[in-house]
């Protein structure tokens, strides 16, 4: 029969798709030395894998493509400001997914189809400062401290056989704060690496992430490419335990 277990996997497996593309790369360490405020943005496209953990102990992975069968709307950026050894930073995304699953259910010895039907909206916003500690002639490194918000509703529906059914529509935010280090290192003139960590809690038991890209300047924008690993360890009555998403991304910056 279609138990409670079912239904929570689905939805822990729907909203944590949604993550995939909804976390833009935090802005990595710039070449910029001016006294004037300078302003960038930035755009990724992250090709990762999930796997979720859900409070029963269930391991859910969910691939790149079936986020994108689900994706309807997707609106990401990430904004820079960036003055002598000063720079804020803000990711604003904002994410719209549907999709619907069928099977049928054995109750009391008879099949019955069944179906669910799973919207959502998600806006995950991180917001940080970051403070030059260290400056080279090729490399520079920022400390950093923050905080990440998540917001997510779900509406929801099923449907088992002709006559019931049951709309629902789940909503609920989490803040944490987050401290980290980010990084960039000159290879030569064109070439350059960064790197990015941050760990962090609050209404969430952890969160942390590690990355690390080569990019390469062209004359107006930068092109970035890299791999990214993001966690989230979330409290033991929490629909899931435990999201991890990773993969490689790619992207542009510019500035203006």
């Amino acid at each position: 029969m279609l138990s409670a277990q079912v239904i929570k996997k689905s939805i822990a497996g729907f909203a944590a798709g949604a993550l995939l593309l909804a976390t833009a790369m935090p802005a990595a360490a710039e070449e910029m030395n001016s006294n004037k405020w300078e302003f960038g943005a930035q755009v990724y496209l992250w090709g990762a894998g999930i796997d979720v953990t859900t409070a029963q102990g269930d391991d859910i992975e969910i691939s790149f493509s079936d986020l994108m069968k689900n994706l309807d709307m997707a609106l990401m950026t990430t904004l820079v400001a960036r003055k002598d050894k000063w720079t804020l930073f803000s990711d604003i995304i904002y994410m719209d997914l549907s999709g619907s699953d069928k099977s049928t259910a054995n109750i009391v010895g008879h099949p019955v189809k069944t179906k669910i039907d799973l919207g959502m909206e998600a806006w995950i916003v991180t917001t940080a400062g970051a403070y030059e500690v260290m400056q080279t002639e090729t490399t520079r490194l920022d400390v950093l401290a923050g905080a990440r918000y998540f917001w997510l509703k779900m509406p929801m529906k099923i449907k088992i056989g002709d006559h019931f059914s049951r709309k629902a529509s789940p909503s609920g935010d989490v803040w944490d704060g987050v401290v980290g280090i980010r990084g960039n290192t000159n290879l030569n003139e064109k070439w350059y690496l960064t790197y990015y960590m941050d760990v962090g809690t609050g209404n969430t038991d952890l969160t942390w992430q590690a990355a690390a890209g080569i990019n390469y300047r062209f004359k107006k924008l930068d092109a970035a490419f890299g791999y990214r690993y993001l966690d989230w360890d979330f409290d033991s009555d929490e629909a899931f335990q435990d999201i991890n998403v990773s993969g490689p991304y790619a992207g542009v910056r510019f500035w203006f």
